[in-house]
């Protein structure tokens, strides 16, 4: 489940786009589907196992939604240009056995045995979004109240527009990101204490908080019919600082982290 956060960007800008080729819906609607993701088996690592994941996003006019993917959150302001509010997101546990049980491909992870679990992280903040005709400036920012404890904030800048290839418009984006985290994101999942370095093999290391990864993703959203929609993107993104030169990455992963996945969704109202 850890990993439908990996689609949390692409997921919030997708429903807005596709909002915009459906009719204005004051109330409730809910959607449902599934899809394909291939990543890391964790966050650092540098074989790849393919899931099938889950998708399931409620909604109240343009101002509630909620889903794995975006979290919880309120559109306190919500004009043509500019978007902010409250949210709240989750960020399933860190198992050191390696489990993943919507893993369709590949083995367990051995990477992190020895290493302490981080629970299931509860994060709550706020976002904005400032559109400028076809780019779109985002930031968000969350505390984790459980799990790593740590500060997150995201920041990216998002280019968006429509290509008419055939049968609907193609609704397309693509922009870099950059995430900065505080000491305890970085020390929950990539710092060694003196015990886990007895357990792992991995060297003793105190991971500190700073930049911890840029990349870049790209979204195409097509919609199918009024109620059917698919969704493709693909990211990249490089750790850095401590995160990049933790022992976990440096001796038994990578620096570079890759996603692609396929989403298929339906709209039941």
């Amino acid at each position: 489940m850890r990993h439908l956060l990996t689609v949390a960007f692409v997921a919030a800008s997708a429903g807005q786009a596709i909002a915009q080729e459906r009719p204005a819906n004051d109330g409730w609607s809910l959607t449902v589907g599934a899809g394909g993701l291939l990543a890391p088996t964790y966050e650092g690592d540098d074989a790849y196992r393919l899931s099938i994941l889950p998708n399931i996003q409620v909604a109240y006019g343009d101002k509630f939604f909620a889903s794995v993917q975006d979290g919880v959150g309120y559109r306190a302001i919500n004009t043509d240009d500019l978007r902010a509010g409250p949210i709240a997101r989750i960020k399933f546990s860190r198992d050191a056995n390696g489990d993943q049980p919507f893993a369709v491909t590949g083995d367990d992870s051995a990477d992190l045995a020895g290493l302490d679990d981080v629970d299931t992280s509860f994060e709550l903040g706020g976002f904005v979004e400032y559109e400028i005709g076809g780019v779109t400036l985002s930031a968000e920012a969350r505390q984790a109240v459980s799990g790593h404890k740590g500060f997150v904030a995201d920041l990216g800048v998002k280019w968006s527009g429509r290509a008419s290839l055939f049968g609907p418009p193609v609704i397309w984006s693509a922009g870099p990101r950059i995430r900065l985290v505080s000491d305890d994101f970085n020390e929950a999942y990539f710092g060694v204490d003196p015990g886990e370095s007895i357990a792992s093999g991995l060297p003793v290391y105190n991971a500190e908080g700073g930049v911890h990864s840029y990349g870049i993703g790209a979204t195409a959203i097509m919609p199918i019919s009024n109620a059917w929609t698919a969704v493709v993107f693909a990211g990249y993104d490089k750790l850095s600082g401590d995160a990049g030169d933790s022992p976990l990455v440096q001796l038994r992963g990578s620096e570079d982290q890759a996603t692609l996945g396929v989403f298929l969704s339906y709209t039941l109202f």
